[in-house]
């Protein structure tokens, strides 16, 4: 299972296998993901090719004091 966190927006779903643009794909919409948010797993910066493993964080996090 993996946990997807964008602000206050969290699902919990089983994603392992799916690239980082995949889930940006299928979720920007449902949990309101900005074209600028930067990709963090398990508190790192990864790239959109990154594939999330069991148990993967990813967390969509914009930079404080950004307007938007």
């Amino acid at each position: 299972m993996n946990k997807i966190i964008n602000g206050v927006n969290t699902l919990t779903a089983s994603l392992c296998g799916k690239s980082v643009a995949e889930v940006l794909g299928m979720l920007a919409q449902a949990l309101n993901i900005d074209n600028v948010a930067v990709p963090t797993v398990n508190g790192s910066t990864v790239y959109p090719s990154y594939i999330l493993q069991d148990g993967d964080e990813l967390e969509f996090v914009k930079a404080s004091g950004e307007k938007g």
